[in-house]
């Protein structure tokens, strides 16, 4: 029998349920609902009728029923290549075809040609009646039985992947607790024993007593109520310890379904991130959450066990500012990573050291035996901090500033104790750092005081309480005024005057002294101008207004210092000099030389003349000292105070003038209280001083009653006639 004797007589190749590749889902389900007879697959092909896959009527229906909008899914996201075809050129016999059918689960059998293309489609049904054509009723029945074999193990095959696609165990299990079926089809190591085969056997030969006998509660509840259970336990699985969710749902009154997931994952996500919010993330020390409910624990200790004693050590690392500015943020976090397991190591049985921000760690003693143990422990730190430490082949050697709170029963909240520490470390670090202070009630009254004294001074500015006195400064060869220095004064209506010493540093610490400056200078630019215009026959006389550090790194430095001459009228100045002097500390200048430079010749373009204020008290190099465009130098009075003849001081005083003449520059002497002083300076050839001796700071109207109103500026002849 050949091939075309065959297909003319029983039509063995059938004609094919065609659809394109670009319908959509619901464009093939339509198809298939309008085609009568045995067609229940539609077959997809492409441009060149080339065959693609098939979509079955019983997975339309799946899909119509799950997924919404399947007229904008196309057939090619869903449809499946076929699992055998037949070249046309290859069937030859119908046997061949017969032997396909024999070997794969299949009911349909596509015939493609040479490149692909769907030609026709080969079915159990139109095979069988192929062969047998007498018995049609005996071929129909053993199609049906082949049709349902293939889909019994098609269905088998579902199955079968899903459950090994569930990454759960499941158990069916009796009401007395006897395993009667695992539903799994995969081995799951982390949920089952590998040496244990549960099935037959009672809870209590698989899990250990305690679980056993909790499963069997939760199974009568189960029973009983009809209520899903649910609980995590934790179990050693082949010697490793597991965390399981387990569900315990009822399927009838004799048997539950158990539902065993491993939940290890999830558990250690939980315990990560309760580690992340209690830790700090560079060095992994703890953070100040963790370390205050660790301090909170200390303080309740305290007030419940006898002899139960603690110290709080409150850590900043000196200068560490400059190093993370200089060489980088990267070399900065390692150097913090390198501190943090220095510091770990100076922890007893019990303790913890914690970061709670920038440079700033915190070391908290448990049951210390005395003061002496922490003084100990915190003299350690200090010599230890110093050994150079390396960091990317940068050497570099620390110092530290250790606040130190002991326990007491009064404290209770962790708050307070770390303040206490905080107070105590910055009293360290305001002499100079590298040492430790120990509270006391003292310093946090300070604490209160210069917190009390910052919220005024912020009232202060708005309300302008801040007054500006001027010291005289005097030319002590040629005995004549020639200007004046301002300084500030704050008039508190409380507190009365304070002077410059009690806010001074307040203000530099909080930001404050930028707009407590811009006030000054434009306060003395306007009294200047004003005496100016009243008493011009005395002028030329210069206005020394102080600049802080903090207003040099401001980027609109220049422009409100042009606002205001403008403002004052100090800019239309017809000679090299308006009138104006910038005081500048001497450390101040030195920290960015190149930026410093830029910025003072600047001023000087608008003519400003510059003074180097305390000289002799920072770190100036005569390399740079030569390029900086300044005019003055102003001796510091520490020098001035002890400057006898044959002492140290004296021939540092004597060096300094020496040196200004070499630079060209003029010297100013401050603090000249005593006669004897005025002398020793004039021998020295000093140009300019002030101090007490020739008058103390003066508000406006003393100044122009004492000096402006007369009708020589000449200092003894002032003195003489007051």
């Amino acid at each position: 029998m050949n091939f075309a004797q065959i297909n003319q007589e029983q039509a063995v190749i059938r004609r094919p349920l065609r659809i394109s590749f670009q319908a959509t889902v619901k464009d093939a389900i339509a198809l298939l609902k309008r085609e009568k007879g045995e067609n229940t697959r539609v077959w997809v092909v492409g441009t060149d009728q080339q065959l693609l896959g098939s979509l079955t009527a019983e997975e339309g229906l799946r899909l119509s029923l799950s997924i919404k909008n399947l007229d904008k899914i196309t057939l090619t996201e869903f449809i499946k290549p076929p699992l055998i075809t037949l070249q046309e050129s290859a069937f030859t016999d119908i046997f061949i075809a017969l032997k396909l059918f024999q070997k794969y689960p299949i009911t349909h059998l596509p015939l493609v040609g040479d490149r692909g293309e769907l030609r026709g489609i080969i079915t159990t049904e139109s095979i069988l009646k192929a062969i047998y054509p007498a018995n049609l009723e005996q071929n129909t029945e053993l199609i049906k039985q082949r049709q349902i074999e293939i889909e019994l193990r098609e269905s088998r095959a579902i199955k079968e992947a899903i459950l090994s696609a569930i990454p759960n165990l499941m158990y069916r299990v009796s009401a007395e607790g006897i395993y009667l079926e695992c539903f799994s089809t995969r081995y799951v190591a982390d949920l089952q024993p590998s040496d244990i085969d549960p099935v037959g056997k009672h809870l209590s030969e698989v899990l250990p007593p305690e679980l056993a006998q909790r499963k069997l509660k939760m199974i009568e509840q189960a029973l009983a109520t009809g209520e899903i259970q649910k609980f995590e336990q934790q179990i050693q699985i082949n010697k490793l310890m597991q965390y399981e969710e387990v569900q315990i749902i009822k399927m009838n009154d004799r048997e539950i379904l158990t539902i065993i997931q491993n939940i290890g994952d999830r558990k250690r996500a939980e315990k990560q991130i309760v580690h992340n919010a209690l830790h700090d993330s560079l060095t992994s020390l703890p953070n100040r959450t963790l370390l205050m409910e660790r301090i909170e624990l200390a303080i309740k200790l305290c007030k419940r066990v006898p002899n139960y004693r603690y110290a709080l050590l409150f850590i900043d690392v000196d200068r560490f500012k400059v190093i993370n500015e200089s060489l980088g943020p990267l070399i900065g976090d390692q150097l913090l990573k390198t501190i943090a397991k220095k510091l770990t190591t100076y922890l007893q049985e019990t303790g913890l050291v914690a970061r709670i921000g920038g440079d700033e760690f915190v070391i908290l003693l448990e049951d210390i035996l005395g003061i002496e143990q922490v003084i100990t422990i915190t003299e350690r730190i200090l010599k230890d901090c110093q050994t150079p430490i390396i960091v990317d082949g940068y050497e570099m050697s620390l110092t530290t500033s250790i606040g130190i709170v002991l326990s007491t029963p009064n404290y209770g909240q962790a708050s307070d104790l770390l303040r206490d520490a905080d107070i105590a470390m910055c009293q360290a670090k305001n002499q100079g750092g590298n040492n430790y202070k120990i509270f006391n009630i003292k310093m946090h009254t300070q604490a209160l005081s210069r917190l009390t004294l910052e919220t005024e001074m912020r009232q202060a500015l708005k309300r302008e309480e801040f007054i500006v006195y001027y010291q005289p400064i005097i030319d002590i060869l040629g005995d004549r005024l020639v200007g004046f220095e301002a300084l500030v004064r704050w008039q508190n209506p409380v507190r009365g005057l304070i002077y410059p010493d009690k806010f001074i540093p307040i203000a530099e610490e909080t930001g404050l002294i930028v707009a407590l400056d811009r006030w000054i200078f434009h306060a003395a630019c306007k009294q200047l101008s004003l005496w100016k215009n009243q008493f011009n026959r005395f002028f030329p006389l210069k206005m020394s207004i102080n600049l802080a550090v903090q207003d040099l790194c401001q980027p609109d430095l220049i422009y409100n210092i042009d606002r205001v001459l403008a403002e004052t009228g100090l800019d239309n100045c017809k000679t090299d000099f308006c009138g104006v002097v910038l005081e500048i500390t001497e450390g101040t200048l030195i920290e960015d030389i190149n930026q410093t430079i830029a910025l003072l010749s600047q001023l000087k373009e608008r003519k400003i003349q510059i003074s180097i204020d305390d000289f002799g008290t920072g770190y100036s190099s005569l390399n740079y000292l030569h390029r900086l465009p300044a005019d003055n130098l102003k001796i510091d009075r520490s020098f001035i105070n002890q400057m006898q003849q044959e002492k140290r001081n004296y021939q540092i005083v004597s060096t300094i003038i020496a040196l200004s003449n070499q630079l060209e520059l003029a010297v100013i002497a401050e603090g000249i209280e005593t006669f004897e002083q005025l002398q020793s300076l004039k021998q020295l050839g000093c140009e300019f001083g002030q101090g007490y001796l020739f008058s103390k700071p003066l508000v406006a109207q003393e100044i122009e009653q004492k000096f402006l109103l007369k009708d020589c500026l000449s200092f003894c002849q002032n003195e003489s006639s007051s």
